[in-house]
């Protein structure tokens, strides 16, 4: 017992010994990196997005939340969402959890939503009905027993009208209330 008790006192001693254990050896081999400032260039990329904001140069799109699926849209999109939801034909809508906004130059990622009022996305319904319909067959074989189920969910097709991106980077937002 007092062999084994020794062996894992050195066991022990070599992970946390007064040098800092195993890791510390392997790090302090390393050349220190040094420490530097926050760079200009961060300042310079905020201003380059803020520019292309302003000019207004490509096509925006964007990843919303919406009742409880992820889309991708852009402009002009048609979005089928499925199941029971109460707003009427002609209505517009904001969609307020936007995930994600970019264009081919730049992204803005939320964490995990974008700032309010960064980012103002614009929807209107075009139509509500019923999908395609579905059959569900079940079939037990040689028990004579078969049923035939048909279902049609309720959709609402939704048409992207906008996806602007309102505010500066980096500025203090907006108050909305």
């Amino acid at each position: 017992m007092a062999m084994i008790r020794a062996g894992l006192q050195r066991i022990a001693n070599i992970f946390s010994g007064p040098q800092g254990g195993i890791l510390s050896r392997f790090a302090t081999n390393l050349v220190p990196v040094e420490s530097k400032p926050v760079p200009e260039t961060t300042k310079d990329v905020i201003a380059a997005c803020n520019k292309l904001i302003e000019q207004n140069a490509s096509r925006n799109f964007a990843i919303v939340h919406l009742l409880g699926k992820q889309w991708r849209i852009t402009d002009g999109d048609l979005l089928v969402v499925e199941g029971y939801w109460p707003p009427n034909i002609g209505d517009k809508l904001t969609l307020d959890k936007v995930l994600l906004a970019a264009t081919k130059d730049f992204s803005l990622i939320g964490r995990p939503l974008v700032q309010p009022g960064l980012v103002t996305v614009t929807a209107t319904v075009i139509s509500k009905g019923l999908s395609h319909t579905r059959t569900h067959f079940k079939k037990k074989r040689r028990k004579q027993f078969m049923r035939i189920n048909f279902q049609r969910a309720q959709q609402t097709i939704l048409r992207i009208n906008s996806i602007e991106i309102a505010n500066k980077v980096n500025e203090a937002p907006k108050n909305v209330f």
